[in-house]
């Protein structure tokens, strides 16, 4: 009997390690770096590991109660949601065709399980076709008060900030942030509308060259005609200063009115001694 009992010794310690190691993988749950753990403990949420916060990391090896409790997992990393086709009209009626893609991630993990449910496999993908929906809704709503002359700024990145404020507004619901977005392209739609656009750009552009070129006309004229005051009035200081000089200078606009011009068959016969000719004679 005592050979027996020392033979099942071996056999009863190895399902004993065996049953502690079942049970320390059904207890000990290790959460990586990357990841954060959401415990529940029948459905409800309970506790809150390596949730994302600047400068924090709680990541290792935490315990749970099994089967009473199970984890859900979120990603801690900076994740992208992006819309392709979105169909947006402006502020002046232009129909329009978007791109973009926001750069967010999740800072309260109880209230995104709470607003979007597991994540896990066909939870993720409804909780990606959620953040595209709410994406898609801000850039219409924002879009929706620009005009034309604006798209040409939005293509450059001016005023995107608008846009990633107002979505970062929209997620905090959801328990997340918004990082940043862009717009990777901005269009119109094929057809007829397209051909409508270009045609009323470019009606609109030739309006608007006819003012630019109108508006310098005016311009050159009020300065040629400023231009022209101001030597009035220097002429008229300068000959008060010196009245022969302004007779000179008379004389010798005269001059050059009848005797200098080019090409003229007039003949002018006056007599040398003409008092029109004495500047002639330094007089």
């Amino acid at each position: 009997m005592v050979i027996e009992r020392l033979d099942r010794r071996p056999v009863v310690l190895v399902l004993c390690a065996a049953a502690l190691a079942v049970l320390a993988l059904l207890v000990v749950t290790p959460v990586p770096a990357d990841r954060t753990a959401l415990v529940l403990r029948l459905g409800l949420p309970v506790r809150v590991i390596n949730a994302w916060r600047a400068g924090g990391d709680d990541a290792g090896l935490t315990l749970r109660w099994p089967i009473a409790e199970r984890v859900v997992w979120l990603d801690r990393r900076l994740m992208t949601v992006s819309i392709e086709n979105t169909h947006v009209t402006t502020g002046d009626g232009q129909p329009l065709v978007v791109d973009s893609y926001a750069t967010w991630r999740v800072t309260d993990p109880v209230r995104f399980y709470q607003a979007l449910g597991d994540l896990d496999h066909s939870g993720h993908d409804h909780a990606a076709e959620q953040l595209r929906n709410i994406l898609a809704s801000v850039v219409r709503e924002q879009l929706g008060h620009i005009t034309m002359g604006d798209v040409a700024a939005l293509q450059r990145g001016q005023g995107t900030v608008r846009i990633r404020d107002a979505f970062d507004r929209a997620l905090a619901v959801y328990g997340a942030h918004v990082t940043g977005f862009s717009v990777s392209r901005l269009g119109l739609p094929d057809g007829a509308p397209l051909d409508a656009a270009y045609a009323r750009m470019s009606v609109a552009a030739d309006s608007a060259g006819q003012d630019i070129t109108a508006q310098s006309h005016r311009n050159a004229r009020l300065i040629r005609a400023d231009a022209e005051a101001r030597a009035v009035e220097i002429y008229a200081a300068s000959f008060v200063k010196d009245p022969q000089f302004y007779d000179f200078y008379r004389a010798m606009q005269s001059y050059d009115a009848i005797f200098a011009q080019k090409g003229s068959r007039t003949t002018v016969v006056i007599s040398p001694a003409n008092a029109y000719l004495k500047q002639f004679h330094g007089q």
